[in-house]
């Protein structure tokens, strides 16, 4: 799906008119007093981290921080119904842990909550998760903060069924991302900084697709992942969405704003994936584009 900024439809053509220069926002939906960070598209360089970007400062590889396998609760005995599928994209290698052995500890999503979507903003290394339950997850580097009602931050979504959410990083000297959730059929646009504020934009319809596009005005999509590098900006994957839709189908859509489409089970995003994976029940996914990676949580 493309991004607006404007425009009172949502479609492939609009995507070119975001700017990512919002610098008026101060936050005023949100906490925080809208100071951002540097916003100049490199993993990392605000965070203290010189890991891999993967919002896993201890290495481990499970993106919780604390190098330990345990379930968050101190007792064990909990069985998780839902996974972390990951995919890395470069050699079709999928790992598969259940959620509770990735997202550790008391301010954690648990994993009886199904993630609404997700969201990883790599230029700040803080991963977004809106639960099912009414409340928004935010996890820094390798940290998760106190959880809080959607509503205290994004009150315009708070009572909307979110499908999924896209994101497009800072770009051009900008200071905020711009974070689109997709309710049918509409998308609403966010600006967030740096240090969790957000400012609402706007509400935009979503138009159709010609072929190899999607219905976007009827079809539901499920998840979406976002791979992105600001300093790729002008190159065709500089930003790529994978978004797998309720007609059974997986699409992609580029910087150069080209669509692609599979049947889910032909999908090169989920070559060889495991018999596990079933892309009809997936929930919610994000990407890592300096892993070359994708992560799609489901049962």
């Amino acid at each position: 799906m493309a991004c607006s900024t404007g425009q009172e439809t949502l479609g492939s053509d609009t995507f070119s008119s975001l700017d990512g220069n919002n610098d008026e926002s101060t936050g005023e939906d949100g906490p925080g007093d809208g100071d951002p960070g540097d916003g100049d598209g490199d993993p990392g360089d605000g965070d203290g981290d010189p890991g891999d970007g993967d919002g896993d400062p201890s290495g481990d590889g499970d993106g919780d921080g604390d190098g330990d396998t345990g379930d968050g609760d101190g007792d064990g005995d909990e069985v998780c119904a839902r996974y972390l599928y990951r995919h890395n994209l470069a050699n079709d290698v999928w790992e598969t842990q259940p959620l509770d052995l990735v997202w550790t500890g008391p301010n954690a999503p648990p994993c009886s909550v199904e993630p609404k979507a997700a969201a990883y903003l790599e230029v700040w290394d803080q991963l977004l998760v809106w639960g099912g339950n009414g409340m928004y997850y935010r996890r820094i580097g390798g940290a998760w903060q106190p959880p809080e009602p959607i509503a205290d931050r994004w009150a315009v979504v708070a009572n909307l069924e979110i499908d999924s959410v896209t994101h497009v990083p800072p770009i051009n000297g900008g200071t905020s991302t711009t974070v689109t959730f997709v309710s049918l059929p509409n998308a609403l646009l966010y600006e967030v900084f740096e240090d969790g504020a957000t400012n609402y934009d706007q509400t935009v319809v979503m138009t159709d697709e010609p072929p190899p596009g999607p219905s976007q005005s009827s079809s539901v999509r499920r998840w979406s992942a976002v791979l992105a590098d600001p300093e790729l900006l002008g190159q065709a994957d500089w930003w790529v969405s994978y978004a797998g839709f309720d007609d059974g189908k997986i699409y992609r859509f580029d910087g150069a704003f080209v669509w692609s489409n599979w049947p889910a089970n032909q999908a090169p995003v989920l070559a060889g994936a495991p018999p596990s994976l079933d892309p009809s029940k997936l929930e919610a996914g994000y990407g890592d584009h300096g892993l070359n990676r994708v992560y799609l949580i489901g049962p």
